[in-house]
């Protein structure tokens, strides 16, 4: 074995300390699913990747030259324990996948239904009236008792501030030199969002304001350091890559759905608990997904800042309904960030960016 894989407890301090990030993470993983009530799978599946990073490295110590018996055993233990929460994970993923509601297809699969009568409702409407009441008409009954709802999702997006056209000309023009998987995976984000109808005065904004950072954080890796320049490097290692697979689409399609879920107070022009999604934002953001140590931080750096700015406009918009939106928004790129660390493809190139 050579001198390169023997022990020494400089290595065992960055793995001890790494496995405090790791369980400090983990904690507050837990705590935040309590307080929100819900579990965010791909917050799961990104927890899982750097849990099976982190249970490779600690496991290769054990099997150092040099390593003294007692650190062995103990390490071995921690091995052991981190192996059996790694296989809890996927499965804690799956069922909060099935948890997480899409509510475009409820709202869909009620339009497809609306117009339907059951036969009780048509026997009392039926019914003769005993004080010879007025009997509305069908299409006034069918008006007086639709719900507003308070947006649906429809098959093609309507580009209708020219964003996803300005991010795909953009990404075109640069991708001759640079790799555009990632820059891809946002312009994917930005055509979902446009994917949603909805008759609220607020449609704008939401649409809109989400957009423009997404443009804003796709022209900073194209055009910006550091990277562009990871980026055109990357073009020399990989092959290029510029359609999304079925997993990173699902993700995707998961967080903007989400994202409009938690809009739908907005939407309706009802009252909404400004600290209360402030709060949210807070723990998304606080719960961010800054990977291991294998992954290119700069980049991770870039889009957390963004998140910062987004919660900083929550807190001080003078608009309610922007307040709720940028806090909305915070939520959304976190989960996003999420599912970026949760793909293989998209942390291999994080991994390979490092140098």
């Amino acid at each position: 074995m050579s001198d390169s894989s023997s022990f020494h407890f400089e290595d065992l301090i960055d793995r001890l300390l790494l496995i405090v990030t790791l369980n400090s993470t983990l904690v507050h993983f837990l705590l935040s699913s309590q307080v929100e009530g819900s579990v965010d799978p791909d917050r799961v599946d990104s927890l899982t990747q750097g849990l099976l990073r982190t249970r490779k490295w600690m496991e290769e110590a054990t099997t150092m030259k040099g390593i003294p018996p007692s650190t062995q055993n103990i390490l071995t233990l921690i091995v052991k324990r981190l192996s059996q929460i790694e296989s809890l994970l996927p499965k804690l993923s799956e069922k909060a996948k099935q948890a997480e509601v899409n509510p475009a297809t409820e709202i869909l699969s009620f339009l497809e239904g609306e117009g339907r009568t059951t036969p009780e409702a048509a026997g009392e409407a039926a019914a003769p009236s005993a004080q010879g009441e007025v009997i509305p008409l069908v299409g006034e009954t069918a008006a007086a008792t639709k719900p507003l709802e308070a947006y649906k999702k429809v098959d093609v997006e309507d580009d209708q501030f020219g964003l996803i056209g300005q991010t795909q000309r953009l990404i075109q023009q640069y991708s001759k030199r640079c790799h555009v998987l990632l820059p891809t995976f946002w312009l994917e984000v930005i055509r979902e969002i446009h994917r949603y109808r909805s008759d609220s005065p607020y449609l704008g904004d939401v649409v809109e304001l989400p957009a423009r950072m997404l443009v804003k954080i796709t022209k900073g890796l194209l055009t910006e350091a550091p990277g562009a320049r990871l980026l055109q490097d990357l073009m020399k290692s990989r092959q290029q890559e510029n359609y999304l697979s079925a997993s990173e689409m699902e993700r995707i399609e998961r967080a903007v759905a989400k994202y409009y879920q938690g809009l739908e107070g907005v939407l309706k022009e009802q009252k909404v608990n400004i600290n209360d999604k402030i709060l949210e934002a807070q723990t998304a953001l606080d719960g961010f997904g800054w990977g291991g140590p294998e992954l290119e931080k700069r980049i991770i750096k870039r889009l957390n800042q963004q998140c910062v700015e987004a919660l900083e406009s929550a807190e001080s918009a003078s608009d309610q309904a922007r307040q709720v939106i940028y806090a909305e928004i915070t939520k959304l790129l976190c989960k996003l960030q999420h599912a970026i660390l949760a793909e293989p493809r998209t942390r291999e190139i994080l991994a390979q960016m490092k140098p």
